[in-house]
């Protein structure tokens, strides 16, 4: 069993020493078993990029987590099956945590986003959220079977969708336009369903209208004859007493979800007059006397009661929970694989880019095949390749974009063949394009061949980081997918492809 601590590393053959170090998923190390060698289940930070070679994503790392190395880091333990087994142990670390896994306690949010700073993150949450929309939106309206086809031809069209504004609110906000929230909830507020409560208590003798078991057998067992005897000095006896409670599940869930959408705002009030305005209003209906008596929970219904599906205003709410839980759910099981959807995204971008050059053409029936489930952050498929044609004055060009089936030929193989329409000659050329979700590190340089490195964020420790050769290498960082757009992302990308053809012509 070898582990390389980076991509670089796998690349260079350069595998780490006997004492393993601090892994960093920004890094992408890879490992590779040896041999009858294998792992003895699956784990859910590995991505087979070939057989026997893994490469470690990103450590899911949890609130307790922190509290118990007070750093963004998982201890992690492999294990293999060979003649004798082996348990591998290792520290994999994050560059963020995620604060959207904290539910509803604000002061623990509180408390992480003044000691990490950035590094308590939303915006990862928000990005692969994005990220998921844009295979949602290419496959439309075909959600049935295992599989499904995107038109090449409609790929900038989704883009142009997924860079509006709209498009790009954060989650809480796109709840509360799709479903009203905060109009419901000043509707909901002060007429909060209720149910009628009975219990036994002491009272005085001229006020029990009704008792049951419980106050009969009381009753009994008190000295006296008359009812006036049993009551005592204090002429009281157990009755029942009725009174209208809001200790509802309905009224649990709402006041519970709510939390979760007031912490939600306090990230975007700066921002947005529209998170500003929902947070107004959860506290408006935190100080109704009604839902202060409702104690807070940190635990959601699994199945809804009569009320949150058939009442209007709270089935909006469950609905737009459901919705939330979704997003959440999608987003903690791609966690870990972001490296491998960021790959899928820069394909499309990619695809896109291309068709943007002048001159540039596909069949009108070409398509991109669609998983409707990512597997390990993959929605693409990886057994085709997509062909470009471009036409220009001088030369035919053809851009075949495929996933090499091995990791040293890139995450991506950008083939390009140059004909000349002067001399009638023939070149091709191959490029392998590297992926990475935070910017190389220094090592990548170090690399023999020559390729395109394309990432989308800088680390968050800048002290590491060293500007990369640009003679050996083509690096280009992404546009923000939030703060500015996945169009301004497919300009960048089409840009760098116009210096590449001018390279080769």
């Amino acid at each position: 069993m070898l582990i390389y601590a980076s991509l670089a590393d796998y690349l260079n053959n350069k595998v780490c020493p006997d004492v393993l170090p601090q892994l960093k998923g920004s890094d992408r190390p890879i490992l590779v078993l040896e041999g009858q060698e294998k792992l003895a289940t699956q784990y859910p930070f590995l991505m087979e990029r070939q057989t026997k070679v893994y490469e470690i994503g990103f450590p899911w790392v949890q609130v307790a987590d922190w509290e118990n190395h007070k750093a963004i880091r998982q201890n992690i333990t492999v294990e293999i099956e060979a003649e004798v087994n082996i348990c591998v142990e290792f520290q994999l670390t994050d560059e963020v945590l995620d604060e959207t896994q904290i539910s509803n306690d604000e002061d623990t949010a509180q408390a992480l986003k003044e000691l990490l700073g950035v590094q308590c993150d939303r915006t990862t949450a928000e990005i692969i959220t994005l990220f998921i929309s844009l295979f949602d939106h290419m496959r439309g309206e075909q959600n049935h079977g295992s599989q499904s086809s995107g038109s090449i031809l409609r790929i900038s069209d989704t883009l142009t969708q997924l860079s509006d504004a709209d498009a790009r609110l954060p989650l809480v906000l796109a709840l509360n336009r799709r479903y009203d929230l905060r109009h419901k909830l000043e509707l909901i507020a002060p007429k909060l369903r209720s149910q009628l409560t009975r219990t036994a208590e002491l009272m005085p003798l001229g006020h029990i209208q009704e008792m049951d078991a419980y106050c009969l057998r009381d009753y009994v067992r008190r000295p006296g004859r008359k009812a006036t005897e049993k009551a005592g000095a204090r002429q009281q006896l157990m009755g029942i007493k009725r009174y209208h409670s809001f200790n509802t599940p309905e009224n649990r869930f709402l006041k519970g979800f709510c939390d979760l959408l007031h912490l939600d705002c306090r990230d975007y009030h700066e921002f947005y007059a529209e998170a500003r305005l929902l947070e107004r209003a959860i506290d408006r209906f935190r100080q109704e006397s009604s839902v202060q008596e409702i104690p807070r929970t940190n635990t959601f219904l699994t199945k809804a009661n009569y009320v949150l599906q058939q009442n209007p205003i709270y089935r909006s709410f469950y609905q737009a929970y459901l919705d939330y839980a979704k997003r959440r759910t999608e987003k903690e099981n791609i966690w870990s694989f972001r490296q491998a959807l960021l790959v899928d995204v820069v394909t499309v971008v990619f695809v896109a880019s291309l068709l943007n050059l002048e001159g540039s053409y596909v069949p009108p029936t070409a398509s991109i095949n669609i998983r409707s489930v990512p597997i390990r952050g993959e929605y693409l498929l990886r057994d085709t390749s997509t062909i470009v044609n471009c036409i220009l004055q001088s030369a035919a060009i053809t851009f075949e974009i495929s996933h090499p089936t091995k990791p040293v030929l890139g995450d991506l193989q950008l083939k390009v063949s140059v004909q000349s329409f002067s001399d009638q000659t023939r070149e091709t050329y191959r490029l392998p394009v590297w992926i990475y979700w935070y910017k190389p590190s220094k090592h990548i340089a170090q690399i023999k061949k020559k390729g395109i490195y394309i990432y989308l964020f800088d680390r968050q420790d800048k002290g590491s980081e060293e500007d990369l050769n640009p003679e050996d290498l083509t690096c280009l960082k992404l546009p923000h997918p939030l703060n500015e757009s996945l169009i301004e992302g497919m300009q960048s990308l089409t840009n760098l492809l116009w210096k590449l053809m001018e390279s080769f012509l």
